[in-house]
Order: structure tokens, then C-alpha cells, then sequence
């Protein structure tokens, strides 16, 4: 499947000169998490609801907090790569670009998982672009158990084995949370035998997630979703939500972990 077939086309854009107070409005009445801003046509940054969120200078320029550093992927890009993109740079979303470098569609962690259906009816993916890693990460992202049923179903017919389960601590709990719900998850849905190898295999995966949350977002706690698919060889999870404390939520992450069996 490819990122044109799941992107939001003509995306909403703004401006560096808008406010932080408009650019709120159109987040709001338009009901969506990220807008393009451009210059003259060109892409120069990427502004969040989180970007917004503890910023109280209404008046403000969005040129003073949206994010200057954007990652772009073509239209004719996979949606395995957007997926690898999105785990690698830690976002939620990115603009699409055409063979011209034109603006022409926005694509979200949303997308690449409820893209998959389109009025209700399966969009076939072929097997040599679902791995391990790739299931995983589409399972931790799903936000329904009907979702989560329909990926659990889905990667067997790749022989793979999956388990899904949820999980929030504080930071000093939260490595170890992590570690033992996947543990139980997958134990309970048969990805691993209870014994010590493929525990530590799962352990280990999960460390190296973890790993990858704990560089953007250190001492935070958080509420996640994991998802454990085993492959033919080896183990992966993704880690996927939102850390957070006691005062705000933070930015949706994505992370993967994986580990030889």
C-alpha cells in the first residue's frame, strides 16, 4: 500500500505571521492534531496541538513554536516506510510530498492504521510488506478492540503470532510495568512458552523500546499500549502512547524494540 492511497489529501496550511491564538481556532474547528505552516508556498514547519498546549502568549507568532526541522514522505512512498519514519523521529505525523516536491497530503499514525479500510471494505496488503516489526506496530496503534481483533486475526495469516496489552506507571515503575504485562500478554496468547529463553527474548525487546522513550522523554511516566508479534526468528514490540505527569500529557511515541528468539 502506498501513501497516496491513505493520506489526507489537500491538507490545512497556515502561515508563519498567524497567531498562536488563530492558529488554536482552526486546530479546534477543524478537529485536527497538526497543521503545515508554509512560506511562499514552501514547507517550513509543523505546529501540534501539544506545541500549543503550555503556551499562554496568545499573540504569539506560530513561527516562535512550531517545529523547523520537518520530515516529508512521498506520495509514492510505502506506508512501511511512513510507519518507520514516524518510530524513528518520535512523531505523530508528517506532510506528503509529490514527485515535484509539492504539497499534496498529510499522513498520520492514525492513518496508517484505520487506512487499511475504506468504506468498510479490506484494502489487501501484500505479505512481503508485513514483518514482524511492522505488525507490531500496526497492532500497538489501533484505539478499538475491534481493530485490535482484526490485527490479531490479520497476522496469522502471515504466521505470525501476536498479543496486545496496556500498561501505565510512574517513571520508576514503569520499565518494569512494561516489561512484565508484555510478559504476561504474550504468555497468555501463546506467542512464547512460559520459560526462561523466550521470556528474556520479550524482556529484552521491551528494553530496547523502552530504551528508545526514555531518551525523548526522561523520568516521565505514561499510559501505553505494547504489542508483542512473533516471527519465525525473532520477537518485536512496539510501544505505543502517551508520557505524561501530572500537570499535562505529552506527545503521542512510538518505539520498537525486537529481540532473537
Amino acid at each position: 500500500m502506498l501513501i497516496k492511497d491513505i493520506m489526507t489529501k489537500n491538507p490545512i496550511t497556515i502561515e508563519t505571521n498567524m497567531t498562536v491564538s488563530e492558529a488554536e481556532k482552526v486546530l479546534s474547528i477543524n478537529k485536527i492534531g497538526r497543521l503545515v505552516v508554509v512560506d511562499d508556498g514552501k514547507i517550513v514547519g509543523i505546529l501540534t496541538d501539544g506545541d500549543l498546549i503550555s503556551n499562554h502568549h496568545i499573540k504569539g507568532k506560530i513561527n516562535d513554536y512550531m517545529s523547523k526541522n520537518v520530515i516529508t514522505i512521498k506520495e509514492s512512498d510505502t506506508v512501511q516506510k511512513a510507519a518507520r519514519l514516524l518510530s524513528d523521529n518520535q512523531i505523530g505525523g508528517m506532510p506528503v510530498i509529490n514527485k515535484n516536491n509539492k504539497l499534496v497530503g498529510i499522513v498520520t499514525a492514525d492513518d496508517i492504521v484505520f487506512g487499511y479500510m475504506k468504506d468498510g471494505e479490506e484494502l489487501e496488503v501484500e505479505k512481503k510488506n508485513i514483518n514482524p516489526e511492522s505488525a507490531a506496530i500496526y497492532l500497538s496503534m489501533t484505539r478499538s478492540r475491534e481493530y485490535e481483533e482484526y490485527w490479531l486475526e490479520k497476522i496469522k495469516g502471515y504466521g505470525y503470532k501476536g498479543a496486545i496489552t496496556q500498561t501505565g506507571a510512574n517513571s520508576e515503575k514503569l520499565p518494569v510495568k512494561l516489561r512484565e504485562s508484555t510478559t504476561v500478554a504474550a504468555i497468555a496468547r501463546g506467542v512464547i512458552a512460559e520459560n526462561s529463553r523466550e521470556k528474556s527474548a520479550v524482556s529484552n525487546a521491551v528494553k530496547d523500546a523502552y530504551i528508545q522513550l526514555a531518551l525523548i522523554n526522561p523520568g516521565l511516566g505514561g499510559g501505553f499500549k505494547i504489542a508483542v508479534v512473533r516471527g519465525p526468528e525473532y520477537i518485536s514490540v512496539a510501544i505505543f502512547g502517551k508520557f505524561g505527569h501530572a500537570l499535562v500529557d505529552g506527545h503521542e511515541q512510538l518505539s520498537i524494540g525486537t529481540s532473537v528468539i
